[in-house]
């Protein structure tokens, strides 16, 4: 969505001995049969479309997370 101009982190989680940790998981689902792609804004001249417009990419997201492995690549250009 952001066009490759914000990359998603791997999450990882470092213990602290010293100070409680608190957690809050959050997670965006689209909707089935929504299109999703880059945001418009951030596609021009001098940023491209690196990715196309997809449908029920969060059931491809989840057969590939179950694999280990990112679905990504499915949307690109």
């Amino acid at each position: 969505m952001t066009n490759g101009m914000f990359k998603s982190p791997v999450h990882r989680v470092l213990t602290n001995t010293e100070r409680e940790r608190i957690s809050v998981a959050m997670f965006y689902h689209p909707e089935p049969k929504k299109e999703i792609g880059p945001e418009e804004g951030l596609v021009n001249q001098e940023r491209p479309k690196l990715f196309k417009k997809v449908k029920g990419y969060a059931d491809t997201h989840w057969e590939y997370y179950q694999r280990g492995v990112r679905a990504l690549h499915v949307a690109k250009v």
